[in-house]
């Protein structure tokens, strides 16, 4: 279906009470910057990404660009699918803390502006342990040290996704 079809079927389903909010997925800068031509199109109210510390790609023109325009970032896989949570790096810098990997990576996150996480929890004991990010936000110093660990990107590339 052609977007400006698609824009139109969201605006109708939200004009008729049906839903409250629509967003996208993995659209990069380009894509965005075209929803946003469309008529309708800058009603969108996330675009739901790969992002996490290890995969930054997003951070070079896609983020500042939704930034600029109020649109939150919807940080799918925060975990790399717990390729993350087995990084030695991270690891010990959570470690160093007392912190479990997954709240680091939540952290991280979290201290992104305009940045949602959703991370995946199949037991209460997981989403307890992702609550405790909360408990412990990370310190501009430790935010530094990670980008040390995991760099932001030094140019633009491909959105990644899974």
């Amino acid at each position: 279906m052609p977007l400006d079809e698609t824009v139109e079927a969201f605006e109708a389903l939200r004009r008729a009470g049906k839903i409250r909010h629509w967003g996208v997925s993995n659209f990069d800068t380009q894509a965005m910057q075209t929803l946003w031509r469309t008529p309708g199109g800058e009603a969108a109210q996330t675009n739901q990404v790969l992002y996490n510390i290890g995969e930054r790609g997003i951070e070079w023109d896609l983020q500042s660009w939704l930034r600029t325009r109020g649109v939150p970032v919807m940080a799918y896989s925060p975990f790399d699918q717990g390729r993350l949570l087995k990084n030695a790096a991270l690891q010990a810098f959570a470690r160093e803390r007392g912190m479990a990997p997954a709240q680091v990576a939540i952290g991280w996150l979290l201290a992104q502006e305009g940045v949602i996480a959703i991370p995946k929890a199949g037991h209460a004991d997981r989403l307890r342990e992702h609550a405790g990010a909360l408990a412990k936000p990370l310190s501009k110093e430790e935010l530094d040290a990670l980008d040390g660990i995991f760099t932001p990107p030094e140019g633009a590339r491909p959105l990644a996704m899974l």
